[in-house]
């Protein structure tokens, strides 16, 4: 819990619609008016240490999903920014995810809110973005999102693009681990060279049955698969 404060609403409502909460069913679930946690997640009132642990009560896992240890880590700023992502990629515009890594705070807030226009978009920009960048982050929003398409397109990039498959083994590695950005890059390129294999690996071992991320399943199971030679049986 003492995380708690460093929680803003953004991403208590970035987590909700991660797990498929409507405000209202967030509501029955905490016993809170569907009212007040509106103001929460949109920062009118604070994000309170008993707000926190009703949310991690309704959706366990979600509400402290990590973020990659990235030097040009991109976030949202308030729900205004938020809603300026969604208009921008909305006209085509790729806005933030051209500019930097994107937070999971950004990719689960924005990936359950698109419409079909937007998700055309993304799907075009993961296939043949004018940067890995774009193409790694648009990746990761169709990881997030449901649908045959949107899977077939992450696994299909993942396989052929061998830039933006290691920009997201790195980007898995530093999430679960939180270790500098070259570790990641390193265990990206060689799995067998994991510090602290076996820690990771348990990380990993989740991620590959996580059935609302994509991305997340596809780098786990490439990683996990490479990693077996140096895991072994307990001693």
């Amino acid at each position: 819990m003492s995380q708690a404060l460093e929680v803003t609403g953004t991403r208590l409502r970035a987590a909700r619609e991660y797990a498929g909460f409507s405000l209202t069913r967030m509501a029955q679930a905490t016993n809170y008016s569907k009212s007040y946690l509106g103001l929460v997640e949109t920062g009118v009132n604070p994000v309170t240490l008993e707000v926190v642990a009703a949310y991690e009560r309704a959706l366990g896992a979600g509400v402290y999903r990590s973020d990659i240890n990235h030097p040009r880590l991109k976030k949202i700023d308030g729900p205004g920014h938020l809603q300026h992502i969604r208009e921008a990629v909305e006209s085509g515009d790729p806005d933030i995810f051209a500019q930097g890594p994107t937070s999971s705070s950004v990719d689960a807030a924005v990936a359950p809110v698109l419409g079909p226009q937007a998700m055309e978009n993304f799907r075009r920009w993961a296939v043949g973005g004018r940067t890995s960048t774009l193409r790694a982050n648009a990746v990761s929003i169709l990881g997030f999102s449901p649908g045959r398409e949107n899977a077939e397109v992450v696994v299909n990039v993942l396989e052929s693009d061998d830039v933006v498959r290691r920009l997201c083994l790195a980007s898995e590695v530093s999430r679960l681990t939180q270790c500098a950005w070259d570790v990641a890059l390193a265990v990206a390129d060689d799995p067998v060279g994991a510090p602290e294999p076996r820690k990771l690996a348990a990380k990993l071992a989740k991620e590959a049955v996580d059935p609302k991320d994509t991305e997340a399943r596809w780098c786990a199971g490439y990683l996990l698969q490479r990693m077996a030679v140096v895991l072994g049986p307990e001693d």
